[in-house]
C-alpha cells in the first residue's frame, strides 16, 4: 500500500492511494502557481452581458468623478478585444522580467501603502488619474505568442494509469478544479463521490474559473485540439481551460453522499464521509479495506464559531493510518486574530470615504467574515454609509444556495431555520435590507448604476489576473483612500500585486486561515486512539531523523513513538503506508453455516470449519467443499486442542504409564515476570530414561528421548479437549 502526491505542497490536494489492486484518487485539485506568470485580463463580462454591453455607459459614480475621456477608455478595455490586442495592453502592466516566477514563493502578511497618486509602471509608461493604464506597443513576450489561451498545469498524471483509477473522493470545493480534465479528457472510468454542497460549490467555482480564464471570444481550444491528444502532450505540461459543456458532463458523473453514509464497493472497500468543519459540506473520508482503516484528513477546522457543521474526529478512533493534508502553514493568521485586523482596516477605509476591494471566492468563511464586518461597522456607526457588493458570474447562485443548507451547518445556525430566519447574514441583507447588499455577474451593466459610495466589493479571482477586481483596480487604484484587503490564505500577495505595484491604493494582507495547524493536528490525534502511522506534508516537519521518521514543526517537536510513526510525503515520491493485516474477513455460506456444531468449553463455544474458499470481486466466501475437496481436506485435517494443562490430571496419567521418581518444582522464569504465573517443571524416569515436562501459561515443553515420546503423548492429550 502506497501514497503518491501529484501536486506540490501548498497547492490544492491531488493524491493517489494504491491499496491492494485498487487505485483511489484523493481530491483532484488544479495547481494555480502559474497564474502569477500570466498577463492581466480585464474580465467579468459574461454571456448575459455581451449583447447589451455596447449600449451600457459607465456612470460618474463608478469612476470616482473621472472624466468623460476616462469613461471611454474603460469601456474599450474589456474582454471582447482579440488576444493580440489584449497582449499588447497587458504587456505594459506585466513586464517581461516578471513573467516567470518560482514555485516556492510564500504569501506576505505585511501591509503596504503607497503615497503617489500618479504611478509609473516598470516599463516607463504613466497610468491615468482614474487608474486605467493606456495601451503601449511594447515587445510582446514570445512565451505568450504561441497560444491564444490561458494555460494551466495539471497534476502530474504521467505516472498514473488513469483508466485504472477506481474511485475519486472529493473533500471540498477547493480541490475539484482539475476534475473535468480527468473525466472528460482521459479514459477514466471510475466513480466519484462528494457531498451535495461540495458538488454545487465545486460547479460554481468551475464556472467562475472558465469565465475568468477560459477561451477567448475568437477561438476555442477544443475546436482544434482533440481531448485525448491534449492529455497525451505531457511534455508541454500546460493545457487550456475546459469548457462549460465539460463542467456539466463532469458534475453529472459525481455521486452525492451524506455525512456518515456508508458506501460499499468491490466487496471489500467501504467509504464514509465525516464532517471536516472547514466549509459547507467539507468532508474527511474513512477508507476501510478489510480489517485496515485509513483516515484521509483534508482541509479541516476545529473552530467552533463558524457556520459549517462541526469537525467530526470519530473517523480516527479506529484508523490504523491517517493521511493529513492541506495544513495551515506556520506564521499564518488564525481567523480569530486576523478578523479583527480586517474589520479595523475596512472601518478606517469607510470612515475616510474610501472603497474596499476584497478579492475572494463567494463561499467558505466569507459568510462568517461578512457577519463580523457588519457587526463591527454597526458598532462604529458606519453601517448606514456602506454598500456591500458581491461580483461574480455565480454570485447570485452561491449566495442563495448557501442559505438553504441549514442541515450542513453548525447547530447554532440550524436553530435559526425554526425562527424562521436566514441562517447566514447575507440572506437577510439581500432580502430585507434592500440596497445595503447586492450581487452582480460582472462590473458591466447594473453595477455602475446601482453603486453607492463608499462600497465594499467581494469577488473576483484572488490572483488579480482576471475578473472584476482588475477593472476596479484600474478605476480606484490611484487613490490612497481606497484599500484592497487580501484574505485568501493560498494566494501569494506579492505576486498578485506585481502588475499594480505603482498604484496608490492601500494594501492590507491578512490572509485568514481556519485550517488545522500542525499543533492542532497533534492535539486532535491525542484525543483519539493513536494510529500506527500518520503522514503529513513536508512543510509540516522540522527535520528528518536517521530512521526515516520525522520531527514535527509543532511547539513540542513531536516525534515517532513505539506505537505511532510520523512520516512526511512530497510531490512525486511514493510513500509506503506500512500496512498489511494477517487477517481477512470471510463470509460463511448458508449451507456451510447449517453444518456447524459448536462445542461448549466453559463460557465459550467452538466449532471447526472446513470448506472451499471462493474469491470474487474482492469478496471472500467459505462454501462447502466438493467431493474432491473433502478428500484433500482429510489429508490435512489435524486434531485441534483446547484447554488448560491440569497438573493433577497430568501426574495421574504419567503414573498410569509407569513413570517413576517424579519431582515437581516451581521456578521463576521470564514468563512469570510478564504474566505472574510461575513455571512448573516435572522431572521423572520412564523405561530407565530421564525426561522433563515444563508447563507454562502459553506453552508446554517436553524434553525426552524419541523412543518414549509417543508414550507421553496420551497423558498430555487427556488434559485437553479435542475437536
Amino acid at each position: 500500500m502506497r501514497l503518491t502526491s501529484l501536486l506540490p505542497d501548498g497547492e490544492p490536494n491531488c493524491l493517489v492511494l494504491k491499496v491492494r489492486q485498487m487505485l483511489i484518487m484523493l481530491d483532484c485539485g488544479l495547481g494555480q502557481e502559474q497564474l502569477y506568470a500570466m498577463p492581466v485580463r480585464e474580465g467579468g463580462l459574461t454571456e448575459d452581458h455581451k449583447d447589451n454591453n455596447s449600449n451600457t455607459t459607465t456612470t460618474g459614480s463608478t469612476a470616482d468623478n473621472s472624466t468623460a475621456g476616462s469613461k471611454r477608455k474603460f469601456a474599450e478595455t474589456d474582454i471582447r478585444q482579440d488576444w493580440a490586442s489584449f497582449l499588447k495592453a497587458s504587456s505594459i502592466q506585466f513586464p517581461t522580467k516578471k513573467m516567470a516566477r518560482g514555485s516556492n514563493s510564500q504569501p506576505s502578511h505585511s501591509s503596504k501603502i503607497t503615497s503617489s497618486t500618479t504611478g509609473t509602471t516598470s516599463s516607463g509608461s504613466t497610468s491615468t488619474a482614474d487608474g486605467t493604464i493606456p495601451i503601449a506597443h511594447n515587445n510582446i513576450p514570445s512565451k505568450f505568442m504561441s497560444t491564444r489561451e490561458y494555460m494551466f498545469k495539471l497534476p502530474d498524471f504521467s505516472g498514473v494509469d488513469l483508466k485504472a483509477i477506481d474511485v475519486v473522493l472529493i473533500s471540498n470545493y477547493n480541490h475539484i478544479l482539475a476534475l473535468p480534465y480527468l473525466t472528460e479528457y482521459t479514459d477514466f472510468q471510475g466513480r466519484i463521490f462528494a457531498t451535495e454542497p461540495t458538488i454545487e460549490f465545486g460547479r460554481q467555482l468551475m464556472i467562475e474559473f472558465v469565465t475568468f480564464f477560459g477561451t477567448s471570444v475568437t477561438s476555442s481550444p477544443h475546436e482544434i485540439i482533440d481531448r485525448k491528444e491534449l492529455m497525451a502532450r505531457a511534455g508541454a505540461g500546460l493545457y487550456p481551460a475546459y469548457t462549460h459543456a465539460d463542467i456539466k458532463a463532469c458534475i453529472d458523473k459525481i455521486q452525492p453522499v451524506r455525512f456518515r453514509e456508508h458506501i460499499s464497493l468491490f466487496g471489500s472497500l467501504k467509504l464514509t464521509a465525516h464532517s471536516a468543519g472547514y466549509c459547507l459540506g467539507s468532508s474527511n473520508w474513512l477508507i476501510q479495506i478489510g480489517t485496515e482503516n485509513i483516515a484521509y484528513v483534508s482541509s479541516s477546522s476545529t473552530q467552533g464559531n463558524l457556520h459549517p457543521d462541526l469537525f467530526d474526529g470519530t473517523l480516527m478512533e479506529n484508523a490504523s493510518t491517517v493521511v493529513a493534508t492541506d495544513l495551515c502553514p506556520r506564521g499564518s493568521f488564525t481567523y480569530n486574530t486576523g478578523v479583527n485586523l480586517v474589520c479595523q482596516s475596512i472601518a478606517s477605509t469607510i470612515a475616510r470615504k474610501g472603497n474596499v476591494l476584497i478579492p475572494c471566492t463567494i463561499s467558505g468563511f466569507l459568510f462568517d467574515l461578512l457577519e463580523d464586518v457588519h457587526l463591527h461597522l454597526n458598532r462604529m456607526g458606519l453601517i448606514g454609509q456602506v454598500q456591500y457588493s458581491f461580483i461574480s458570474p455565480v454570485a447570485d447562485t452561491a449566495l442563495q444556495y448557501s442559505n438553504i443548507l441549514a442541515e450542513w451547518m453548525a447547530p447554532r445556525k440550524q436553530e435559526m431555520v425554526y425562527i424562521p430566519e436566514a441562517p447566514l447574514l447575507h440572506g437577510i441583507l439581500l432580502e430585507k435590507e434592500k440596497g445595503i447588499a447586492k450581487h452582480y455577474k460582472s462590473v458591466h451593466g447594473a453595477f455602475s448604476s446601482d453603486l453607492k459610495l463608499p462600497c465594499i466589493v467581494f469577488g473576483g479571482h484572488p490572483s488579480l489576473r482576471s475578473g472584476p477586481m482588475v477593472n476596479l483596480l484600474h478605476m480606484w487604484g490611484n487613490k490612497p483612500t481606497n484599500t484592497i484587503v487580501f484574505i485568501e490564505p493560498r494566494m501569494d500577495v506579492v505576486a498578485a500585486m506585481e502588475p499594480y505595484e505603482n498604484l496608490a491604493i492601500a494594501q492590507q494582507a491578512v490572509q485568514l486561515d481556519i485550517r488545522l495547524s500542525i499543533d492542532q493536528l497533534v492535539e486532535v490525534m491525542n484525543k483519539y486512539r493513536h494510529p500506527r502511522h500518520i503522514l503529513v506534508p513536508m512543510r509540516a516537519i522540522a527535520s528528518t531523523l536517521a530512521d526515516g521518521t520525522v520531527e514535527l514543526a509543532d511547539a513540542k517537536r513531536t516525534t515517532s513513538t513505539s506505537s505511532t510513526r510520523w512520516s512526511a510525503y512530497k510531490v512525486g515520491e511514493s510513500v509506503q503506508l506500512g500496512m498489511g493485516s494477517l487477517y481477512e474477513s470471510v463470509l460463511l455460506s448458508e449451507e456451510l453455516a447449517k453444518g456447524i456444531l459448536p462445542q461448549a468449553f466453559g463460557n465459550v463455544s467452538f466449532a471447526p470449519i472446513a470448506g472451499s474458499l471462493s474469491i470474487y470481486n474482492n469478496q471472500m466466501q467459505l462454501k462447502p467443499a466438493s467431493v474432491q475437496g473433502r478428500q484433500l481436506l482429510s489429508l490435512y485435517t489435524q486434531r485441534l486442542l483446547l484447554g488448560v494443562m491440569n497438573l493433577p490430571h497430568l501426574l495421574a496419567g504419567l503414573t498410569a504409564i509407569g513413570v517413576t521418581n517424579i519431582e515437581v518444582s516451581e521456578s521463576e522464569g521470564k514468563e512469570e515476570k510478564e504474566t505472574g504465573v510461575p513455571e512448573i517443571k516435572i522431572d521423572f524416569e520412564l523405561q530407565g530414561q530421564t525426561a522433563t515436562i515444563i508447563l507454562r501459561e502459553k506453552e508446554t515443553i517436553v524434553k525426552c528421548d524419541e523412543n518414549i515420546r509417543s508414550l507421553l503423548r496420551e497423558p498430555i492429550l487427556k488434559c485437553f479437549q479435542s475437536f
